[in-house]
């Protein structure tokens, strides 16, 4: 299968309203349909447009130009390296078409986080990547 990976655009919003949370999507594979609002969605779409906000969209798109992936990320400066790092978030393939574009910004690492439970994607990410150790806390509201 050919895939390609490029910035979002405005084109976009429906395909990716769906890989959003649409049958088969992110959010229905994280069990998390009713946790993101539909106001939630549109405005994160918007933000991936707005050349100012510090976050970024890309989608994975195959042959026939339809969106089959999609990934968001920020680039940060943090107090362990002179270079940027890049945060890679929320990276989801459609389930039948699963199976190293961050490097064109020069960061000095990568990394990304997965549920426990997602073993499936974690078998991938050993082979790109290694494990840090580290567990991640989230503090409830």
């Amino acid at each position: 299968m050919t895939v390609s990976i490029r910035p979002i655009g405005a084109r976009d919003k429906d395909e990716w309203l769906k890989l959003c949370n649409g049958p088969d999507s992110y959010l229905e594979f994280y069990k998390a349909m009713d946790v993101v609002s539909d106001e939630t969605a549109q405005t994160m779409f918007a933000c991936f447009l707005e050349e100012k906000e510090p976050v970024y969209a890309c989608v994975a798109v195959n042959a026939d130009g339809k969106l089959i992936g999609l990934a968001t990320y920020l680039t940060y400066r943090n107090t362990w390296n002179v270079k940027d790092s890049l945060y890679l978030n929320d990276p989801f393939v459609y389930p039948k078409c699963r199976l190293g574009d961050a490097d064109k910004f020069g960061c000095g690492k990568t990394y990304w986080n997965t549920q426990f439970q997602n073993h499936r994607a974690q078998s991938l990410y050993c082979k790109v990547a290694k494990k840090s150790g580290f567990l991640l806390y989230i503090r409830p509201q």
